[in-house]
């Protein structure tokens, strides 16, 4: 499932008590997951998660390896190239643009297909399987957080964590409208308090590194209709420059 609907279901069953004593691991797609997902899932019914990468338009991408944190790029099924703004392929340690090559698309070809990704390139792994490696996957252009002194980076702020420490909140989504303000969107059962609402300000500016303004908007539900997906950050200040 996406990483922000296991978010909701962890922490569901924690609030509940609801064990799943069967349950061997959780398996996400679709949305960056982080750390704290894992320490979540962990917490709530004692498994690890394993991401997958994948994407609309050539299937599966990258799974991550059984005894490493990191990604195998299936070479069988995609060349996947990670790219610098000069188009120079990355180097071990260097994030990129994410390439891609479908090698059994035959009806669409797609040759060096730009998805919208970044991503960072890995070390040969100790496991033997020898598959290009990616260390991280960093998300979609459209979830860069843009400083004001024009510096670009992505926002983490865990998935929820923190947050139900401040207030019952089931999802939030920022969205950048310019270099200095940001609209936050809350899906939650009640408005936030005062108090709430100043604690959520200061740890949103916190963990952005900047003291943005904010504006919070109560919704019903952020979550793309199309594929499910709730992105935590959407920036309508377009791609990084090439």
């Amino acid at each position: 499932s996406h990483p922000s609907m296991v978010s909701g279901l962890a922490a569901h069953c924690l609030a509940n008590e609801i064990k799943l004593p069967d349950l061997r691991e959780v398996r996400t797609l679709g949305e960056s997951g982080d750390e704290t997902l894992q320490s979540l899932c962990r917490q709530a019914w004692g498994v690890p998660v394993v991401d997958m990468y994948t994407c609309q338009e050539a299937g599966y991408l990258a799974l991550q390896c059984p005894e490493q944190p990191h990604y195998h790029v299936q070479s069988e099924n995609v060349l996947l190239e990670v790219v610098d703004e000069q188009g120079r392929r990355c180097a071990p340690g260097e994030v990129g643009r994410v390439l891609i090559t479908s090698l059994n698309n035959f009806a669409t070809p797609l040759i060096r297909y730009e998805i919208g990704d970044y991503a960072e390139v890995g070390e040969a792994c100790s496991c033997g399987r020898g598959l290009p490696v990616l260390k991280r996957i960093m998300g979609r252009y459209r979830n860069l957080l843009m400083l004001p002194d024009g510096t670009r980076r992505w926002p983490r702020l865990g998935y929820q964590g923190g947050l139900r420490d401040i207030a019952p909140i089931d999802l939030m989504q920022m969205i950048q409208c310019d270099q200095t303000h940001i609209d936050v969107r809350l899906v939650m059962p009640r408005r936030l308090s005062a108090a709430e609402q100043e604690n959520l300000t200061g740890f949103i500016r916190k963990n952005l590194g900047y003291p943005f303004s904010l504006r919070f908007e109560y919704v019903d539900g952020i979550r793309n209709p199309a594929n499910g997906k709730a992105e935590q950050f959407i920036s309508r200040l377009g791609p990084a420059p090439s």
